[in-house]
């Protein structure tokens, strides 16, 4: 931006190719804690009907970021439920998403049908979890545990493909977001990103209101390891922001960090 100094810092080196693609998906596999159960819950005394593994798969991709929460759409779910007399198939889309302003809280919503019937929702409410991302843990039920007789799943899930090709869980050292110093900022605001893998990166900042306010990386390729970035505390015009709460979110890959930061006068 002409007269406007660059507020990222680099102290690794990017390689020298770039990609512009900032949109994500993921393939996920449920595993071998998911599990499907109709019948009586909590204080009612009648057995449950079925409870059975949950096998399948569903993709999910990123669809936004609203000041708080990271937006994913769910799609092409795809599960069976076997059984002693029959399979059930399980089919339909929705969504979920993480994140919160403390606590880190979760909440999958899917519309879905079995073996053909007709479509039925699911959720799980919004609750605290998704600390594993990008493994997922969670339950989701008809009913929220507001009636006696509820089916309910219990999502245990982890991507084995991403919109790159590559395959996860490979990792043999963490990617993370932290070193936030200082924290109020007045001036400029210094973050440490470390990566696992290297690929393209996109971090941007936003206000309480999820409106991007600064765009520090929009898919610049990053090696592996440790990179120092910055951000002075101006809008992507560059006029100066005012002072108040935001966000930092980074995504690389099937990792997402997103970090509170406050900015003083």
């Amino acid at each position: 931006m002409t007269g406007m100094a660059m507020s990222l810092v680099l102290e690794a080196h990017p390689a020298a190719a770039q990609t512009t693609d900032s949109t994500y998906f993921y393939r996920y596999r449920l595993g071998a804690l998911s599990n499907f159960q109709t019948g009586c819950f909590g204080p009612c005394a009648c057995p449950v009907l079925i409870s059975s593994p949950l096998q399948g798969t569903f993709t999910l991709k990123h669809v936004g970021f609203d000041g708080l929460f990271d937006q994913y759409s769910v799609s092409d779910v795809r599960w069976v439920v076997p059984d002693n007399t029959t399979t059930l198939t399980i089919q339909g889309a929705g969504t979920y998403r993480v994140g919160g302003e403390v606590a880190l809280q979760q909440q999958m919503s899917l519309d879905l049908s079995v073996s053909g019937g007709p479509i039925q929702h699911f959720d799980s409410g919004l609750i605290a979890g998704g600390g594993g991302f990008p493994k997922i843990d969670i339950t989701i039920s008809l009913h929220q545990n507001t009636a006696c007789r509820d089916t309910m799943m219990r999502v245990e899930a982890s991507p084995y493909y991403t919109a790159s090709g590559i395959a996860t869980g490979t990792s043999a050292s963490p990617a993370a977001l932290d070193r936030v110093s200082p924290n109020p900022f007045g001036g400029q605001v210094k973050l440490r990103l470390t990566l696992a893998h290297p690929g393209p990166v996109e971090i941007v900042v936003y206000d309480l209101g999820g409106r991007t306010v600064r765009s520090l990386a929009n898919g610049a390729w990053f090696t592996a390891g440790e990179h120092t970035l910055s951000w002075d505390g101006r809008c992507d015009s560059g006029a100066s922001s005012s002072a108040g709460v935001y966000f930092v979110r980074a995504q690389a890959g099937v990792d997402r960090f997103v970090r509170r930061v406050v900015k003083v006068e």
